[in-house]
């Protein structure tokens, strides 16, 4: 019967194998008690490796910032839109409110006339001019129908601020204190004395004439509609308050700078005043 054989290089793998778990286990249990030569080689180990593991690492740095801030820009992106679409709704609510704010002033200020008296009247909305820019005429929503004829005072809140041209069926087109062609008679309230505002093409000016150089008027005073005979318009509807008065000794009379007490550049809602002068 034939025998078997080792080959030596099988048995040398054998011994290596065996050598080598040994010198694993030795060195383990050095480690593990803190063997100082063994501590040393190790560290000296790390010493020699540790520039290359800083090369690496600061060579890949670029690269990871660069990711980072890749998407990192792609979020602030995001984030940004939406803060600005955020912002724009925002900003649409206030314009909203702030409008609406201002149409339910004027709509309280049309409840509470109190120059108005027993006058009757008809509301009525501006549907065209003077609504976001001045302009000397506005067109309302009520005409004939309601009552509205030529002549007529139409006022906002704190007083006049023109009179009805042209009355339709359901339009009316309102002359402006402000056209220069308006022309109307007044007084100082509660004082004798007649004068004469005009426009000025101007939304917050007149201007006053043709008052007696007796008469008394001073900063401050206010001017209201005289009512005078065959006027359309009734009397005492305030217009404006003096704020600049000149003399002239020639014609003998006083002139006067008058500020208007409605705002005509922001109509939305005005009072057509149904008062006929008496025949």
């Amino acid at each position: 019967m034939a025998l078997s054989r080792r080959t030596p290089s099988r048995s040398r793998s054998r011994l290596t194998l065996v050598l080598l778990v040994l010198t694993s286990v030795t060195l383990l249990t050095l480690d593990y008690r803190g063997f100082e030569p063994l501590e040393q080689a190790r560290s000296t180990v790390l010493d020699v490796f540790a520039p290359v593991g800083d090369a690496a690492e600061s060579a890949f740095e670029p690269v990871s910032d660069a990711w980072n801030g890749a998407t990192g820009y792609d979020e602030l992106r995001d984030e940004n839109e939406e803060l600005r679409q955020r912002l724009v709704e925002l900003e649409g609510q206030l314009a909203d409110g702030e409008a609406a704010r201002r149409e339910l002033t004027q709509l309280q200020e049309q409840l509470d006339l109190p120059f108005v008296g027993q006058i009757p009247t008809a509301r009525a909305t501006v549907v065209s001019g003077a609504v976001t820019n001045f302009d000397d005429t506005i067109t309302i929503d009520k005409g004939t129908g309601d009552g509205v004829r030529d002549g007529m005072a139409v006022v906002a809140g704190s007083g006049l601020i023109g009179r009805v041209a042209d009355a339709g069926d359901n339009r009316s087109s309102i002359q402006l204190v402000s056209d220069p062609s308006f022309q109307l008679g007044v007084r100082v309230s509660g004082q004798p004395g007649l004068g004469i505002v005009q426009g000025q093409g101007d939304e917050r000016r007149l201007r006053a004439t043709s008052f007696d150089i007796d008469t008394p008027l001073d900063d401050g005073d206010l001017l209201v509609t005289s009512g005078a005979e065959k006027s359309t318009l009734p009397p005492d509807v305030p217009v404006g308050r003096v704020t600049d008065v000149v003399e002239d000794d020639v014609l003998l009379q006083k002139e006067a700078e008058v500020e208007l007490l409605a705002n005509l550049n922001d109509l939305r809602y005005v009072t057509v005043l149904l008062w006929e002068s008496p025949a």
